[in-house]
C-alpha cells in the first residue's frame, strides 16, 4: 500500500501540466468547427450564457450561413492574433483571410474569460487591416485593463448608473458584438446599449432566465429574434432601433403584450 501510494504521488508530479490554451489555438478550433458545421465544437468556445441558446438550428441563421460559406476557401492557417483592451477585459483579434478589398481583412474575434478565449458575440468581422496592424502584439496586461476601463467615456452604457425609479432588472444580461457586457441592466444602460450600436458594434442580445432576444443591424434597420420555452422566432417586418429598443425594454419588464409589438414567424 505504501509503495503504491509513492507510486501515485510520482505519477502526480511528473505528469505533465495542463495549460491554457492560446488565442491562436482557440481560434483555429473554433473556426474549423464553423468550417465544418460541428455544433458541439463550436459551442465548446462560447461562453456559458450564450452556449445554453445554441440548438440544431443554429447554422441555418442567414448570418451563420454566410460565415460558414466564407470559410469554404479557408486553408486553416491562422495568419497572425493582435490583442486590445477594452471596458470589459482583453480581447484577441484572429486575422483569418483576407477579403476582396487588399486594404481590408477577416478577423475572427475572443474575450479572455479567466484563463481561457471565448468566442465574443459578432465574432467574425471585415476590418481595415490598418486598424488590425495598430492592436498589440502581445496580450495587455492587467494595468493596461485597468488603464482601458478608467478611460472609457461615461456616456458608454457599461458605465451608465441606473436612477431609483429605474432599477436593475435581476437575471438579465446585454452581450453586445463589441464584447460589452452588462448584468441586471437597468432601463437607461439598455436605452445606452442601442445608442452605442452602429456598423461595427451591429449585434445586442438581451439574455434572460428563461430565454433571450436579440436584435442584428441591416443597414439602418434591424433584424429582430427571440427565444423561450415555446421556440424560436422572427418578427417578420425589420424593426428600427427605437421600436426594437421598445420591444426589448418591455420584454425586459415582463409585460404581458410584448410579443404584441410584433408580428412573428417560426425561425428557420
Amino acid at each position: 500500500m505504501r509503495f503504491l501510494t509513492i507510486l501515485l504521488a510520482v505519477s502526480a508530479l511528473s505528469a505533465p501540466c495542463l495549460r491554457a490554451q492560446t488565442a491562436e489555438e482557440v481560434g483555429r478550433e473554433v473556426l474549423t468547427a464553423y468550417k465544418k458545421k460541428d455544433l458541439e465544437g463550436v459551442k465548446r468556445h462560447m461562453p456559458p450564457v450564450l452556449a445554453m441558446t445554441v440548438d440544431k438550428k443554429f447554422f441555418k441563421d442567414k448570418e451563420i450561413k454566410r460565415e460558414v460559406i466564407g470559410l469554404r476557401r479557408w486553408d486553416g492557417k491562422v495568419r497572425e492574433v493582435r490583442y486590445f483592451a477594452t471596458k470589459a477585459g482583453v480581447t484577441a483579434s484572429v486575422y483569418y483571410d483576407e477579403d476582396a478589398d487588399p486594404a481590408r481583412i477577416r478577423v475572427f474575434l475572443l474575450n479572455k474569460a479567466g484563463d481561457a478565449w471565448k468566442q465574443a458575440l459578432g465574432s467574425f468581422l471585415v476590418i481595415e487591416k490598418e486598424k488590425f496592424m495598430a492592436y498589440g502584439e502581445k496580450e495587455p496586461s492587467a494595468k493596461a485593463v485597468a488603464r482601458a476601463v478608467a478611460a472609457q467615456p461615461a456616456s458608454q452604457p457599461a458605465i451608465v448608473q441606473g436612477e431609483p425609479q429605474d432599477p436593475p432588472n435581476r437575471g438579465y444580461v446585454i452581450e453586445m458584438a463589441d464584447a460589452t457586457v452588462i448584468k441586471d441592466p437597468t432601463t437607461a444602460q439598455l436605452r445606452k446599449a442601442f445608442d452605442a450600436l452602429g456598423e461595427e458594434n451591429f449585434f445586442i442580445t438581451l439574455n434572460s432566465p428563461d430565454g433571450f432576444i436579440t436584435a442584428s443591424r441591416s443597414g439602418g434597420t434591424y433584424d429582430v429574434e427571440y427565444k423561450d420555452a415555446q421556440g424560436q422566432f422572427a418578427a417578420i417586418d425589420e424593426m428600427s432601433s427605437d421600436e426594437a429598443f421598445v420591444l426589448f425594454g418591455s420584454y425586459m419588464k415582463k409585460e404581458r403584450n410584448w410579443k404584441g409589438k410584433a408580428k412573428w414567424r417560426p425561425f428557420d
